[in-house]
């Protein structure tokens, strides 16, 4: 035997076990992996891709617990959000609700008012026709008892003077 180490255990940078390892280990080669990859013709991944949807003012359950674990205290927020939006909204339907009902019932009054107004009218022109026909005038007295006598049947045989026609909320999104 001889004395004197021999040079490559001298050498601290090279260690007969990991010369032995790197034997055991297969070497991939970029261009061995290119190479075996091309002589297949199926691919070796597969992609899939999904979508992920979800109606009303909230996401999944599972969607909730994923972003409160990214963000902790996130689904709550989002929950509490909902809660206020949900409140909100329900507070506008009831204003409008309530302006729709006191907008009929203003009309109706309006309506009434009017009625009352019509009739007024009608007594007072009539009542000074037939005082005309009694003073002596009954040509004129006759003309005026006898148009007020037709406008009023002609209103209210038609249902109204002329009154615009109010549109629907459907008509009013058809509008070009």
């Amino acid at each position: 035997m001889n004395d004197q180490p021999s040079n490559e255990s001298s050498n601290p940078n090279t260690d007969s076990t990991t010369n032995d390892k790197s034997d055991l280990e297969p070497s991939l080669d970029p261009k061995t992996i290119t190479n075996s990859s091309s002589h297949s013709q199926t691919p070796d991944t597969q992609i899939t891709a999904f979508t992920v949807e979800f109606q009303g003012p909230l996401p999944s359950p599972n969607m909730l617990a994923e972003f409160d674990r990214v963000v902790p205290g996130l689904a709550r927020k989002i929950v509490d959000h909902a809660e206020i939006d949900l409140q909100h909204r329900h507070q506008m339907e009831m204003q409008a609700l309530t302006a729709r009902i006191d907008d009929r019932k203003t009309m109706y009054a309006a309506r009434r008012q009017s009625q009352w107004m019509a009739f007024i009218l009608a007594v007072i022109f009539s009542s000074f026709g037939v005082y005309l026909i009694i003073n002596g005038h009954p040509k004129t007295g006759g003309t005026m008892a006898t148009v007020t006598v037709v406008a009023l049947v002609g209103v209210f045989l038609t249902g109204q003077l002329v009154r615009p026609k109010q549109s629907t909320p459907e008509q009013e999104k058809n509008k070009p």
